[in-house]
């Protein structure tokens, strides 16, 4: 691809990648259920209601006999039977604390938690040392969202029964909730230490394994659950989930197919797939797939902002917008939703109100919405503040990829290349970045000594990280390296006019063509962070990359008549599926002020559908079409070399001209790539190049009246 992405920008996180399913999301099973296969339960389960049944025919007033089907009603999901059942057992027996404890059971699992708070403090009036109300009051307190007092509840009930294992489960989801993953895990473990085959707990315990980052335990122990409980569908979906976060995309589709197969009316599974087709770039489909978890609960938040951030994927600005504003209509204080307001604004250029919501989605304890006040702080200039908030952002969640990304892109902007190369290397764990990057079976190189290795240094992102980077062959082949240069066919011929090629101590090979063997691999933009490259010690002993002798006397020939004057080669458009490309790339009939200098003679270097915008310029206006036909960029190379100076926007165009130490001017937006830092009219990349940054975002007008008001001088001065 002739594409000219350099680099993302820095990622606007959400606080998930997907919909995890509840700690507690599925109904108790007794000990019976847990014992017997898959299938077998339903039967039992009847078979029980009709025992009670029985009983109730004989008498209808039997309390036991209420609580009990109330119980069944609740483990086959009827929630309103089970609740008409529970006021009938308390209607009977008003001092039965068991009936009280059914009773909230049931109104907790219809969300009257107020209702079901009175049930459960009678249970407790009734007998104050009652586990089952303790717990039940505990998990009450989890659903309406305070954790900590449900701390106290569990623990109330294990200093009287230590070895309660709904009090160990219920006190570890607690803590889990309560970001204390560790304390969480032991819990965990401990009720496993007393039933040895306990799917909950088994599960709990990959939920926390997975937030510890202990990705391949938490894998095991959801399989472990599932072994034991093969109808367990929230296990299902925390499994496709994880194995969706691992790129293993075939087998998350079989885990989410099978949670929707066990549990259709489990809305998270649907939810799920939808995420999944999203990002398998099948929109129609992850649509059906939201479609249907919407039909089984219309208001569930978090179906609403899985719409927000589908239509967010499909540019459908105004449709996220109505998303999320019945998302907020349903919960205002809905942490993720809040943090999709700040991304909207932020996409919409209000960074200072962003930056406000960002502030309220963090107090509502959204990890993500720090990083992402710091990329809204970072287009509004304030650089320091902007550094503060990643760093925030990755103590609260030192696992999340997208948040060390975004640190190292700050740092590396501002000059902390020690830190930011480091940091920079997160981005392959991050899926903004690289969806699905590539698998070697030859282990990475990490600058350990060589002695003959043949080292894969593959291109990974744009033409321009290719031109800039690939100067570390040399070093690489001056450790004891063999490098392969592996990069994009438009570039693969002009990386044989690197010397270390040229002198048969480097190779060249093309993307998409199967590479000769090799023993390392190495992407090329990891090659800074393996020479601990500082803003003092950037690889530079003149220029590393020229043009093909015979390509450049055809381009001479082509252009011999183009006119006297200053040679200037232009470029001013990037390649248009760069997310930031609006911001660095301009409309040629901006700079018509600069194309009417005098005594210039303009050559473009521009490529692509932009190219085309040199018919619609004035007649007064001359502007030579040079690299729109080219093939490669050694046929660039080529015309460039024979030109007096090089006017650009931030494209692959400066990386070349650079790389060739030709005299480079390259037009920056406000808030430029991380590779030019801030405020510097030079770069340590490129001693040739000359920084022309806007003073105000959007002024392209100043950029172009300064370039004009200093490319004269030199136009008269060629002239004489």
């Amino acid at each position: 691809m002739l594409g000219i992405t350099e680099e993302l920008p820095p990622a606007i996180e959400k606080s998930t990648t997907g919909v995890v399913a509840a700690i507690r999301s599925e109904p108790k099973r007794s000990e019976a259920e847990r014992r017997r296969p898959a299938g077998h339960s339903a039967r039992r389960m009847l078979a029980i209601a009709r025992g009670f049944q029985r009983i109730l025919e004989q008498d209808p007033r039997r309390p036991e006999a209420l609580v009990g089907m109330c119980l069944v009603a609740l483990a086959s999901r009827q929630t309103e039977a089970a609740a008409k059942m529970a006021f009938r057992a308390v209607d009977v027996a008003p001092g039965m604390a068991a009936a009280w404890v059914a009773l909230g059971q049931a109104l907790k699992a219809v969300e009257r938690f107020a209702d079901s708070e009175q049930a459960y403090t009678q249970a407790i009036r009734l007998d104050a040392k009652s586990a089952p109300a303790r717990i039940g009051m505990g998990e009450l307190k989890i659903a309406e969202g305070h954790p900590d007092e449900a701390c106290a509840e569990f623990e109330m009930v294990l200093r009287r029964r230590p070895a309660t294992i709904a009090a160990h489960l219920g006190l570890g989801n607690a803590l889990a909730l309560m970001g204390r993953n560790e304390e969480a895990l032991a819990r965990y473990e401990t009720a496993l230490a007393f039933r040895a085959r306990l799917p909950e707990a088994e599960f709990a315990a990959g939920f926390v394994l997975a937030r510890l980052g202990r990705v391949r335990e938490a894998e095991k122990r959801y399989r472990r659950a599932l072994a034991q409980r093969p109808d367990f569908a929230a296990a299902w979906i925390n499994l496709g989930s994880l194995l969706r976060e691992q790129r293993q995309d075939v087998y998350a589709d079989a885990a989410l197919r099978r949670a929707v197969a066990v549990r259709p009316d489990l809305v998270s599974g649907w939810v799920n797939l939808a995420i999944l087709e999203r990002e398998r770039n099948r929109p129609e489909v992850a649509e059906a797939y939201l479609r249907q978890a919407l039909a089984l609960n219309p208001g569930q938040v978090e179906t609403l902002v899985a719409w927000c951030q589908f239509r967010i994927a499909e540019q459908d600005m105004a449709g996220a917008w109505r998303w999320l504003c019945w998302a907020l209509q349903r919960n205002p204080d809905f942490d993720e939703a809040v943090n999709l307001h700040g991304i909207l604004l932020h996409k919409e250029r209000r960074f200072a109100e962003a930056v406000e919501t960002f502030e309220r989605a963090e107090a509502l304890g959204n990890h993500a919405a720090a990083s992402n006040r710091g990329n809204s702080l970072l287009d509004l200039g304030r650089m320091e503040d902007a550094l503060e908030a990643q760093q925030l952002a990755v103590e609260r969640d030192p696992l999340s990829a997208g948040a060390r990304y975004n640190l190292a892109l700050v740092q590396l902007r501002l000059g902390d290349w020690e830190r930011g190369w480091k940091g920079y290397e997160a981005r392959w764990n991050f899926r903004e970045v690289h969806r699905a990057p590539r698998v070697f079976k030859q282990p990475r190189w990490r600058g350990e000594a060589l002695r003959g290795e043949r080292i894969l240094l593959h291109a990974e992102q744009g033409l321009g990280d290719t031109i800039q980077f690939c100067r570390y062959a040399a070093l690489v082949a001056a450790r004891g390296g063999v490098p392969i240069l592996e990069v994009q066919p438009g570039a693969e011929r002009l990386m044989r006019s690197l010397a270390v090629v040229r002198a048969g101590r480097a190779r060249t090979a093309a993307v998409g063509s199967d590479p000769p063997e090799f023993d390392l691999e190495c992407p090329l933009l990891s090659l800074p962070a393996v020479f601990a490259t500082t803003v003092d010690t950037v690889p530079w002993t003149g220029a590393y990359l020229g043009a093909d002798a015979e390509l450049f006397a055809e381009k001479q020939a082509q252009f011999a008549s183009a006119g006297r004057g200053l040679r200037v080669g232009l470029a001013w458009a990037g390649n248009p599926r760069y997310k930031a490309d609006s911001a660095r790339s301009v409309r040629l009939e901006a700079l018509l002020p600069l194309l009417r200098s005098s005594n210039v003679t303009w050559i473009s270097l521009q490529k692509g559908e932009a190219a085309g915008q040199l018919a619609g310029l004035p007649k007064d206006v001359a502007v030579w079409d040079g690299s729109s036909s080219d093939r490669d960029l050694a046929e660039t190379a080529a015309l460039m070399a024979g030109l007096d100076l090089v006017i650009t926007t931030d494209t692959c165009i400066p990386h070349l001209a650079g790389a060739m130490a030709k005299p480079v001017w390259i037009l920056l937006p406000h808030l430029a790539d991380w590779r030019w830092m801030q405020e510097t009219e030079t770069t340590p990349w490129y001693p040739t190049a000359r920084l022309w940054r806007q003073t105000a975002p959007g002024d392209w007008a100043g950029v172009v009246a300064r370039v004009r008001g200093h490319l004269q001088p030199l136009a008269r001065s060629a002239a004489v």
